[in-house]
């Protein structure tokens, strides 16, 4: 899953200057037909995809998970006759092959899997053009409609976990308890100079600061008083998180690692990352424990692994058939869905089975979703980020 988000960050603060900078929109034509020309608006049978899908051969797939081999092995011997040929990326390496190629006229790639999380893949691919929505009434009817913004078939959320031979639930409740001094260097996040999660949190809290205001009064008894370089109480959270001396990791990985490692661990920092490595508690026997639900305000934002059709895509029938089966087809319990369905990780279809231990979706307090808002003041909160470091 790294490969799905490492450096992202960089794509949402530059993705729109790479995009002007290869090419302007006018000189890179998406097709505003290509999509209806190609059935994408439709809601077409399997057996009928799969005749359609036989004559086209193959589907490019530019993915930035491993778990995708998984996903083109049980298609293929689902559906002789398609190949499936597997690329698998980092984000930007992804996006830049793609717009490069497309701007060529070179339409190698079908669907795109990837994360989107900070409304990038929206504003930049989605809603210029390049990228297309597949949304077949028999797989999504039952999809909330504020996720249709993108073709989404997993969730992931970030939450606080603790180890769970240290402590015998969450020891915090609030967002500002980890501003406390006792909590001062004993809590563990995911640097925001490399990756996008705190930043698009620190979106979330900045839109959502009367939450926050709110539940400083409920720790502290007291309103909150704002200092000068703090424009509101979201904005007064990432300044005093920052002086309480927070560890900065690299990567989620690290995190559960830090938080739950180890056996019998006597000291453990709380660490704040992406729900989908809670499956490390499951394989790799960590000391992991998540109670989101202690929280009074919402606790995370919301992103998805996504998979799109390329515009101009060359074999649009076979990218239809892939999409349906990474969504575990219409009753969404097929084997393409089925790596995606780990500890932590949530699909977006009400009916899929779950059947690892973990909170269930509805209970998490969660931030509305906007990814406009996240998009437009993504660099805003980076850059007040840095400005407040000790």
């Amino acid at each position: 899953m790294k490969r799905c988000i490492g450096m992202f960050a960089a794509v949402a603060l530059c993705s729109s200057t790479a995009f002007f900078a290869l090419g302007s929109k006018e000189q890179v034509s998406a097709s505003s037909n290509w999509a209806r020309e190609v059935g994408l608006d439709k809601t077409e049978t399997v057996a009928e995809l799969y005749e359609k899908a036989k004559k086209e051969g193959e589907v490019n797939v530019y993915g930035c998970t491993g778990r995708i081999e998984n996903v083109k092995k049980a298609f293929e011997a689902e559906y002789p006759g398609v190949k499936v040929n597997f690329y698998d990326l980092g984000i930007n390496e992804m996006l830049e092959k793609f717009f490069r190629e497309y701007k060529a006229g070179i339409y190698t790639a079908d669907v795109l899997q990837l994360k989107e999380q900070t409304g990038s893949i929206k504003r930049d691919y989605i809603d210029t053009g390049l990228l297309h929505n597949y949304q077949p009434t028999d797989i999504f009817s039952g999809v909330r409609q504020e996720y249709l913004v993108v073709t989404p078939f997993v969730i992931e959320l970030d939450w606080w976990s603790y180890n769970t031979d240290i402590y015998k639930d969450l020891p915090i409740s609030s967002w500002w308890d980890l501003t406390k001094p006792e909590w001062k260097g004993k809590f563990v996040l995911l640097d925001p100079s490399g990756e996008p999660d705190l930043p698009v949190l620190f979106a979330c809290m900045v839109q959502h600061a009367d939450e926050m205001a709110a539940d400083y009064q409920r720790v502290f008894g007291k309103k909150i008083v704002l200092a000068s370089d703090e424009p509101n109480a979201g904005y007064a959270w990432i300044k005093r998180i920052a002086k309480n001396n927070p560890i900065l990791e690299t990567s989620n990985s690290n995190i559960v690692k830090d938080v739950g490692g180890a056996p019998n661990m006597k000291e453990a920092p709380l660490g704040y990352g992406v729900s989908s490595k809670l499956r490390e508690r499951d394989i790799q026997g960590f000391r992991l424990g998540v109670n989101p639900n202690k929280f009074k305000t919402p606790t995370t934002a919301i992103s998805f692994m996504i998979a799109q059709v390329a515009d101009k895509a060359q074999h649009p029938n076979a990218a239809k058939l892939f999409i349906r089966y990474i969504c575990g087809e219409k009753n969404h319990d097929g084997k393409g869905l089925q790596p995606f369905l780990t500890a932590g990780s949530y699909p977006v279809f009400p009916d899929a089975k779950i059947t690892a231990k973990m909170p269930s979706y509805d209970s998490i307090p969660k931030f509305p979703l906007d990814f406009d808002f996240y998009y437009d003041h993504f660099q805003d909160v980076s850059d007040y980020w840095i400005s407040v470091q000790p």
